[in-house]
C-alpha cells in the first residue's frame, strides 16, 4: 500500500529540481516580508494594521490575477507537454491581456473606493489616513507586478524555475534595502515611515519586471509574442481557456474575499487582534512556502504528463506528490511550533498581541499537514481542468461553511479571537475529506491538449 505513495530516486530528483527553486524563492520572500513587517511594526502597532489592511485588499487583486492567469496556465503546461508551441504562445497572449485588464480595474477600484474599503476593517482615523497614504503609492506597482506574473507563470508551467529564483532574490533584496533606507531615513535618505515602505515595494516591482522581461527575450522564445499579435488567439483556444479561467477567477475572487471576511470578523475583536493575525501570517508563511513548491511540482509533473497523454503516469505522480506534501508539511509544522517559543521577541507589540499571535502560530503548526493536503488536492484537480471541483472545494466550501461560522462567532458571541481562529482552522478537516472525494472521481485525469475543454458537472 505505502509503496504506491513513494516514488523512486528519479521522481524526487525531478521534483526537487522543479520545486526547490520555487521554495527557496518563496522562503526568501517570506523572510524579507517578515523583516519588512518588523520594520513597519517598530514604528507603532497601528502601522501594522494600516499596512496589513491595504495588503489584504491587494491580496484580493493578486489572487484574481492568479486565478485568471492560472486558467490559461493549465493549457500552457499541457501544450508544452504536447509540443504545440503555437497554442502555447496563444495562452501567453491571453495572460498578458488579462494582466492589463486586472491593472486597469484595480487602479480604478483602489482610487475611487480605497478609503471606504479600508474603513471596513478599522474606524481609527490615524490607521485609515496611513492606509490611504500607503495605498496611493503602492497601487502604481500593480502594472509591473501583473505583467511579471504573466511571464513568470509561463516559465513555471514549462518547468523553468531557477532563473525566477535569482530574479526574485534581486527584487526582494532591493525591497528590503530600500525599506530600511526610506522607512527610517538612513544614509541621508528621507524618513518616510510606511510611505517609504510603499515606495520601496513599487521600485522593487519595476526592477523585477525589467529582469524577467530580459529573461523572456533570452529564454522565452517558445512563447514570446509581438505586440501586434497580442490579440491573435484562435476562437477555439480562447473559448477553451475561458472555460478554465472563469471558474478559477471566480474561485480566487470568492476565496480572497472570504479571507478578507475572516480578517474583518477578527478585526471586531480590536486592533490588537488584527495586528496579531498579521504577525501570525508573516511568521507562518516561513513554512507555508512549501505550498508553492507543491503547486509547481504538480503543474509540471502532472500537467505535462497529461498533455503527453500519459494518464496513468499522471495519476501515479499525483498520488506520490500528495503523500510527499503531507509528510513534508509535518516536518515544517514541527519547525513552526519550535519557532513560536522565541520568534515573537523580534516584535515590539503589546503582551495581548503577543499572546494571541503565539497561540495562532501554534494552531497553524498543528494544521499545516491538512493545509498542505488541501493544496495538493486542489492543484491536482486544477492540472486536469476539473475547475468545478476546485470551485466547490475551495471558495464554495468557504462561503457555505467557514465564512458564515466566522460571521456568527464574531457578532453573536464574545469568544476571544484565539478560539475563533482555532474553530475556523478546524473546518479544513471536513474540507479535506470533501476534496478527496472529488479527487477519487477522476474527472481531472484528461488530456486537454488533445480533447476539447469540457465543463464538469457537479
Amino acid at each position: 500500500m505505502f509503496k504506491n505513495l513513494i516514488g523512486d530516486r528519479k521522481f524526487y530528483k525531478n521534483l526537487f529540481a522543479i520545486s526547490l527553486p520555487i521554495i527557496a524563492q518563496q522562503l526568501i520572500t517570506s523572510s524579507v516580508q517578515l523583516v519588512d513587517n518588523v520594520m513597519v511594526g517598530s514604528l507603532e502597532e497601528s502601522a501594522i494594521v494600516s499596512v496589513s489592511v491595504v495588503n489584504q485588499l491587494y491580496f484580493i487583486m493578486m489572487l484574481i490575477t492568479f486565478g485568471a492567469i492560472g486558467g490559461a496556465g493549465i493549457y500552457t503546461a499541457q501544450y508544452f507537454g504536447s509540443k504545440d508551441f503555437d497554442k502555447l504562445k496563444q495562452t501567453f497572449r491571453f495572460k498578458v491581456i488579462t494582466a492589463l485588464l486586472v491593472f486597469f480595474i484595480s487602479l480604478v477600484v483602489f482610487t475611487v473606493f480605497g478609503e471606504t474599503l479600508i474603513g471596513l476593517f478599522t474606524d481609527n482615523p490615524v490607521s485609515i489616513e496611513n492606509g490611504m497614504s500607503y495605498l496611493s503609492i503602492i497601487r502604481w506597482g500593480i502594472l509591473p507586478w501583473v505583467l511579471t506574473v504573466a511571464m513568470a507563470n509561463t516559465f513555471r508551467d514549462m518547468g523553468i524555475t531557477k532563473p525566477l529564483m535569482y530574479i526574485s532574490i534581486v527584487a526582494i533584496m532591493t525591497n528590503t534595502g530600500l525599506n530600511y533606507l526610506l522607512i527610517f531615513g538612513k544614509f541621508g535618505f528621507p524618513q518616510l515611515g510606511i510611505v517609504g515602505a510603499a515606495y520601496a515595494t513599487v521600485v522593487a516591482r519595476f526592477i523585477e519586471f525589467l529582469l524577467i522581461f530580459i529573461l523572456l527575450k533570452k529564454r522565452g522564445k517558445l512563447f514570446d509574442t509581438k505586440l501586434t499579435q497580442l490579440l491573435k488567439i484562435d476562437s477555439v483556444v480562447l473559448k477553451s481557456i475561458l472555460k478554465m479561467a472563469f471558474p478559477l477567477m471566480i474561485n480566487e475572487l470568492l476565496w480572497s474575499t472570504g479571507q478578507t471576511m475572516f480578517m474583518q470578523a477578527y478585526s471586531l475583536r480590536g486592533e490588537n487582534a488584527l495586528a496579531a493575525l498579521t504577525i501570525t501570517g508573516a511568521i507562518s508563511q516561513l513554512v507555508f512556502v512549501t505550498f508553492g513548491g507543491v503547486a509547481t511540482g504538480i503543474a509540471v509533473m502532472v500537467g505535462n504528463t497529461l498533455g503527453r497523454n500519459e494518464l496513468q503516469i499522471a495519476k501515479d505522480n499525483a498520488r506520490k506528490l500528495i503523500a510527499f506534501a503531507v509528510l513534508f508539511a509535518m516536518v515544517m509544522g514541527l519547525l513552526l511550533f519550535g519557532l513560536s517559543f522565541y520568534i515573537l521577541d523580534i516584535y515590539k507589540v503589546s503582551v495581548e498581541t503577543r499572546a494571541t499571535a503565539i497561540f495562532n502560530i501554534r494552531v497553524n503548526a498543528l494544521f499545516i499537514p491538512v493545509y498542505s493536503f488541501n493544496v495538493a488536492i486542489y492543484f491536482t484537480l486544477r492540472s486536469g481542468g476539473d475547475t468545478k471541483s476546485t470551485l466547490l472545494m475551495d471558495s464554495g466550501y468557504m462561503w457555505v461553511i467557514s465564512v458564515p461560522i466566522a460571521y456568527v462567532m464574531s457578532r453573536f458571541t464574545d469568544w476571544p479571537v484565539t478560539i475563533m481562529f482555532l474553530l475556523v482552522q478546524c473546518l479544513d478537516i471536513p474540507k479535506a475529506l470533501f476534496g478527496m472525494s472529488r479527487y477519487r472521481k477522476g474527472h481531472w485525469v484528461k488530456n486537454l491538449a488533445k480533447e476539447p475543454a469540457v465543463v464538469q458537472t457537479i
